[in-house]
């Protein structure tokens, strides 16, 4: 039996058609009856399941990651977004109207514009998370924005480094060893140069997904450069030296920085990447802190903050929950009992890896846009955006229980001399070092390839 438009039957169905067609487009056209325009709206749904259902077995979960950082699919997915609301909106509105009009003064018109609202919400909520990741890839990937003043742009680090195409790209797709340079800038209020106190080589072996890393300090001294002359400084100062003097560094900061500590360790250096600590502070704070075992008592009364307030800084062992201020401490104390560059740049490994792996464990939807915003203002890399979907994958497969860690200090690698006309400087031993970088990040030498087949 037929109902009356405009009767308090036929409003109620309006209101459970439109429900139904919120739930599948076509369930509430099908409940009134229309089954032809039903087919033709649950059709492309339906396909469209289908077709993630497809790409999630082609790809695997854990290749999800790598596509979302992806230009082109983001703004695919954007645009598919975009089109299954207006798609959902039609058959809500049309399986309501086709039982009852819609009326400003029905109370069943209110509900069912109750359900549009939260169709458009659970649609702009994933468009949103995609643009912002577009501009973050854009803003970090090569000649973006990020950085905070790595690069022209935001200005939160003195100064500003030319960031160029790089020299060399592995096929990462194929099984080839990536090799990136991590610099961090500690920058603050008050400092007048972006020097790199942090130097840090990742390496992934993307064949058999065995990851290193190897920190160096920043005391290095009278290190070789690639055009064969000796850089009589400390290597900290090295990327803004060049960057300043194109004429004399014809590679800008970042190339002849990458050149030089790839010419000790007997590696290419691929990618670079450049964070200001602060903005690793916010980074870890947007996440929810990470986890950190602190092995030893960490106690240093001389420590100053990042806004040069000397507070002090003591952890007692434990597991702890870190925040961004704590972590902050934790990557920049080096005074303490026991304490020094070397010790500082063990934790910053350790550190390093749990934010690896707080990233990949998943559960981070809410915290998804600050993580975004922190990563687009302190990040520069000359990593092409077509390229960092592969990177990315490469880091999410790294296995991490075989990781190797490496701080190079003397004397096995290096010989202090605190007397110098420029202070404390670190006088490197170049076989000792390329010898750590053939082990680690290299192949492994004729002799023992000779030696293992005997």
């Amino acid at each position: 039996m037929s109902t009356v438009p405009g009767s308090a039957r036929a409003e109620r169905r309006a209101v459970l058609a439109a429900f139904l067609s919120f739930l599948v487009p076509g369930l509430g056209q099908a409940y009134n009856g229309q089954r032809s325009l039903a087919w033709v709206l649950v059709t492309p749904v339906l396909l469209l399941v289908a077709g993630v259902v497809l790409v999630l077995v082609a790809v695997g979960a854990g290749g999800i990651l790598s596509r979302l950082l992806d230009i082109r699919v983001l703004i695919g997915l954007v645009v598919l977004d975009l089109a299954l609301l207006g798609w959902r909106v039609l058959a809500i509105a049309q399986a309501h109207g086709h039982r009852s009009p819609l009326a400003s003064r029905g109370w069943t018109t209110w509900l069912t514009g109750g359900l549009l609202v939260a169709t458009l919400a659970m649609h702009l909520l994933p468009g949103y998370y995609a643009w912002k990741t577009i501009d973050t890839v854009t803003a970090v990937a090569l000649g973006g924005t990020g950085g905070g003043g790595l690069v022209e742009g935001i200005g939160r680090i003195p100064g500003r480094i030319e960031i160029s195409e790089p020299s060399t790209q592995p096929d990462v797709r194929h099984g080839e060893r990536v090799n990136i340079l991590l610099v961090g800038v500690d920058a603050g209020p008050g400092r007048a140069h972006a020097l790199t106190d942090t130097m840090l080589v990742v390496s992934l072996d993307t064949d058999s997904g065995r990851p290193a890393m190897i920190s160096l300090p920043r005391d290095l001294y009278g290190v070789p450069l690639p055009d064969g002359r000796t850089y009589n400084a400390k290597l900290n100062g090295l990327m803004q030296f060049a960057s300043a003097r194109p004429q004399e560094f014809p590679r800008g900061g970042v190339e002849t920085l990458k050149a030089t500590i790839g010419g000790l360790l007997g590696v290419d250096i691929h990618y670079f990447a450049a964070i200001n600590l602060l903005g690793f502070m916010e980074a870890i704070d947007a996440v929810g802190g990470v986890e950190v075992t602190v092995e030893r008592t960490i106690n240093d009364p001389l420590y100053n903050d990042e806004f040069g307030q000397r507070v002090g800084f003591y952890l007692a062992p434990g597991t702890y929950l870190m925040d961004g201020e704590l972590a902050l401490a934790f990557v920049r104390s080096r005074k303490g009992v026991g304490d020094n560059d070397f010790v500082r740049a063990d934790r910053q490994q350790q550190l390093l890896q749990a934010l690896r792996d707080k990233l990949t464990a998943g559960n981070l939807v809410l915290a998804l846009p600050g993580l975004l915003d922190a990563v687009a203002s302190t990040v520069a890399t000359d990593v092409p955006s077509a390229r960092l979907p592969e990177l990315a994958q490469a880091i999410q497969d790294a296995d991490m229980s075989t990781l190797n860690r490496v701080v190079l200090q003397p004397p096995e690698h290096m010989r202090a001399d605190p007397y110098s006309a420029a202070g404390y400087i670190l006088i490197p031993d170049l076989d000792a070092i390329r010898a750590v970088g053939a082990e680690l990040l290299g192949e492994p030498p004729a002799d023992v390839d000779a030696a293992a087949g005997e």
